[in-house]
């Protein structure tokens, strides 16, 4: 079971020797293209200048409370974010790529509050990565720091990170983009990448989709087989790996704050059933998620459907009875039943999700 970091954890990224190459890759894209990277992201680079100052006039700013510790960017007061940007003022801009070299809490969800969001031109669009995230390349980077508390930790697993948008269908000619990245406490970042492109070619080989890549972060296939399959639990917290990605929780640790977490849980309300459960404020595009009640184990009608980002729908009797409050990336939904309890003595409920 992964132990929650502590600020000793501070010092322990911090003085981890790096024994491995950087994780970020040099992408062949069309066209003309602009580079920035940063493979030096310690304390001795407090203004973030790039691999090659001379050449790459893309930047980097790290909102506290993240900072550069001894290895990379690093917090462990609090969630912190990145923001890069890159220019090509003789290109219109049709494709941009984003990389990390990064390491993060396995207790958490990644990419964190759905991940990193581009805006192009000076403005604030905040567009979504367009393609699936990829995950290609691991190093490990052995524990020698001696801190007791950390004892039980052999090594830390950095994953290289690709995230890609295609901007050939927009209308405006980009010659600025800036990518706002999103990172949980605990979260260690010691490099990244960015690449405008003024023609798109998708990057990464055959496209995936985001459940393949979910598979891929946490059981290394994209295959619906074995420990990954959609009805295995292999953390045996008693929420199969298809519910914990329509969760947004970590299928491979059983902790409290994990699947069990989010899950359904029973609940009334004036008199009525209702059920309460936690989703990601962005939900999986391709999950379909049903709250259905019964009166019999065998007879069950459909009281609300949410369909990947869209709207909850109602179809009980009355007024709807879903209740929707977001914080933290997180929507905390509660349902609750047409019925009354007095005249439904056997009544229950339950979370059905399905792709």
């Amino acid at each position: 079971m992964f132990r929650s970091l502590t600020i000793t954890t501070a010092f322990l990224l911090g003085a981890l020797p790096v024994t491995a190459q950087s994780l970020l890759k040099n992408h062949a894209l069309d066209g003309l293209v602009k580079t920035t990277y940063w493979t030096f992201l310690a304390s001795q680079n407090p203004y973030r200048i790039p691999d090659k100052p001379s050449t790459m006039t893309g930047t980097m700013t790290v909102a506290s409370p993240g900072y550069g510790a001894g290895m990379g960017l690093y917090s462990w007061t609090g969630a912190y974010s990145m923001t890069v940007n890159q220019t090509a003022t003789n290109f219109d801009i049709q494709h941009a790529v984003y990389q990390l070299d990064v390491t993060w809490d396995p207790a958490v969800t990644f990419p964190f509050n759905g991940g990193p969001v581009l805006s192009y031109n000076g403005g604030n669009q905040q567009i979504h990565a367009t393609l699936p995230m990829i995950l290609d390349g691991t190093k490990v980077v052995d524990n020698n720091t001696g801190v007791p508390e950390m004892e039980n930790i052999d090594s830390f697993t950095y994953r290289g990170v690709t995230w890609q948008w295609d901007l050939s269908g927009v209308t405006d000619v980009i010659h600025s983009v800036k990518i706002h990245m999103p990172l949980a406490n605990h979260t260690s970042v010691v490099g990244a990448r960015i690449d405008v492109a003024s023609d798109f070619q998708q990057v990464g080989g055959a496209p995936t989709t985001p459940l393949e890549t979910w598979r891929q972060l946490y059981f290394q296939t994209t295959e619906n087989s074995g420990n990954a399959a959609d009805l295995a639990d292999p953390d045996r917290d008693g929420v199969p790996n298809l519910m914990e990605y329509a969760l947004g929780t970590n299928p491979t640790l059983a902790t409290i704050d994990n699947g069990r977490s989010a899950s359904p849980v029973p609940e009334s309300l004036d008199g009525r059933l209702r059920i309460g459960f936690s989703i990601p404020d962005t939900p999986p595009a391709e999950i379909t998620y049903r709250v259905k009640v019964a009166n019999d184990l065998t007879t069950w009608s459909t009281l609300a459907t949410k369909v990947g980002t869209g709207a909850w729908s109602w179809s009980g009797t009355g007024a709807s009875g879903v209740a929707v409050v977001t914080a933290s990336g997180r929507s905390s939904v509660k349902v609750s039943d047409d019925a009354m309890m007095s005249a439904n003595p056997r009544r229950m409920m339950r979370l059905e999700v399905s792709r």
